[in-house]
């Protein structure tokens, strides 16, 4: 089981259920949904520092799969037992670089306040 976030840039406001449209669509594969941003990669690569992709067994993976990414979102399935740990990383960063988290569990699209 995994428990899964989108991060993406918005900078027009967007209901709970406007989010989940995006976050389909962007599941589904399409592209052109959102508009493609450089801070989508430089968060990425902020989130792969602190939690790369290969590890050895003395630090597993955080990761339930492979994260996604294109220039306009990345996708994340984050191991179940480290969800607190890592959707609370991931929400610091997206909020530095200026990026929207959806959360598809709770349905929840979480943005900076500022």
């Amino acid at each position: 089981m995994s428990f899964d976030l989108a991060i993406w840039h918005q900078a027009a406001p967007l209901t709970d259920e406007e989010a989940f449209a995006i976050y389909d669509r962007l599941t589904d594969g399409f592209v052109g949904v959102v508009q493609e941003s450089p801070a989508v990669q430089k968060f990425l690569s902020d989130l792969l520092e602190i939690y790369p992709e290969d590890t050895d067994e003395s630090d597993p993976s955080p990761w339930a799969s492979g994260i996604y990414s294109n220039s306009e979102c990345v996708l994340l399935a984050i191991s179940w037992s480290r969800k607190e740990e890592v959707s609370t990383v991931v929400e610091g960063l997206a909020v530095r670089r200026g990026l929207v988290v959806y959360d598809p569990q709770s349905g929840v699209l979480k943005r900076s306040t500022q």
